[in-house]
């Protein structure tokens, strides 16, 4: 049922958004947390080296190498001595450029771009004790971090995406039979409804019939009879065929019909209907187009897009029926017609069951459910409908998919 995956959808969507949201402050806190311990190691490291220890005791008794070297220079700015289990190289201009560097800097501490190293420039005596650290391998664990982060946040929310698909029809569960009991509901009284109704009208009309006639009041009461009979009756079929409908709506339709003479014959029965009305009724239909649907349920759809446009459309007005083939292997089919423009926000709600778009339309006869059981057969035919209203002129569009039309067999056979 839409409902149900429409549920489905919004139990999936907001756990996965709360899921997310926890996995990404999660994974971002271990990140910075984990980056924060190494800047801190690194800005230790540099400070106990620099303090003039060659070898900083607490990195050695943990067995940890860090990739550091220590330059000392003169008053001078030269290079008296080279330290440390880390160095560049051996060019000793290099080394030089990067005393100068360092020296030149109005901060104590810094980093080298071009180098990728970290340094922290000490006073020592008439000249400086210049600490370095090779950011390179920290820079590597961390990219290095980040993306194996980034690799086990996507495959932990991947996870968690399937346990709330499988969790989020055992939580719909229970609305999903709650739906289909009230939706079995409906059908059943519709159906037991249809029967006594029936035979009201039969009575009644048999009353009515009856001669010499019954008195003035008599045969105005028997009147009114039949007719809230025959509006009940068509009530409980237009219940009957929604509750039908929604209850095929799962299985795949096998048949296969021709979409192009359901709607030139619909158009036909209904040329009288507008020209009592005193309206034009054009159509467009472009020949050979099938579609998969039950041919039952597409004149039932057709009858409820006509009906609609011969109620709600004043006379000398036009109503245009259009079927063609669009874009892909899709059929498009337009009702057309000129009258009072539905509103823009109520262009979805007039498809919902027993809706009124507005007290204009309250004087029409029906009971709202014309339009939901036209909803109910595009989509059991995998199609869509829309309104659209605008110009003095209100359109309903319906797209369904293309099938191969069967060849008839011919006469005689």
């Amino acid at each position: 049922m839409k409902e149900l995956k429409r549920l489905r959808l919004k139990f999936i969507i907001s756990n996965m958004a709360m899921v997310t949201v926890v996995i990404v402050l999660a994974f971002l806190a271990v990140g910075y947390f984990t980056k924060y311990r190494m800047d801190r190691n690194n800005e230790q490291m540099l400070w106990e080296a620099a303090a003039g220890e060659p070898v900083p005791a607490r990195w050695e008794e943990e067995g940890v190498r860090m990739p550091y070297f220590i330059l000392v220079t003169d008053g001078e700015d030269q290079i008296v001595r080279v330290e440390g289990r880390y160095s560049p190289g051996q060019d000793g201009e290099m080394l030089q450029r990067l005393a100068a560097q360092s020296l030149s800097s109005a901060e104590d501490r810094g980093v080298l771009e071009m180098y990728q190293l970290l340094y922290l420039r000490r006073p020592l005596g008439s000249g400086y004790r210049i600490a370095y650290m090779d950011t390179s391998l920290g820079d590597s664990f961390a990219e290095s971090m980040w993306r194996n982060l980034g690799i086990i946040g996507v495959a932990v929310w991947l996870v968690l995406l399937m346990v709330s698909c499988v969790l989020s029809r055992w939580a719909v569960d229970p609305v999903g039979r709650s739906i289909r009991r009230e939706k079995q509901f409906v059908a059943d009284a519709s159906h037991e409804l249809k029967t006594p109704l029936t035979v009201i009208m039969a009575n009644a009309q048999l009353l009515a019939d009856q001669e010499p006639p019954a008195d003035k009041d008599g045969a105005r009461w028997l009147k009114n009879i039949v007719q809230e009979a025959e509006g009940m009756k068509k009530l409980v079929e237009e219940m009957l065929a929604l509750a039908r409908s929604e209850a095929d709506m799962g299985k795949k339709v096998q048949e296969t019909c021709s979409f192009s003479d359901v709607v030139i014959e619909s158009v036909l029965s209904f040329e009288a209907v507008f020209y009592q009305g005193k309206r034009e009724l054009e159509s467009d239909v472009e020949e050979g187009i099938c579609v998969r649907g039950d041919e039952k349920d597409l004149r039932r759809l057709m009858g409820i897009l006509l009906d609609n446009a011969d109620k709600y459309s004043p006379e000398g007005s036009r109503t245009r029926v259009s079927l063609n083939r669009v874009q892909g292997k899709k059929v498009r089919l337009t009702v057309e017609n000129t009258g009072a423009e539905i509103p823009k926000e109520k262009l979805e709600e007039i498809f919902e069951r027993f809706y009124r778009s507005d007290s204009s339309r309250s004087d029409r006869k029906g009971y709202g459910l014309g339009l939901a059981i036209a909803k109910s057969v595009v989509e059991r035919c995998r199609g869509t409908i829309r309104a659209e209203s605008g110009d003095g002129e209100n359109r309903f569009i319906v797209e369904l998919r293309t099938a191969e039309c069967r060849k008839k067999e011919s006469d005689g056979k």
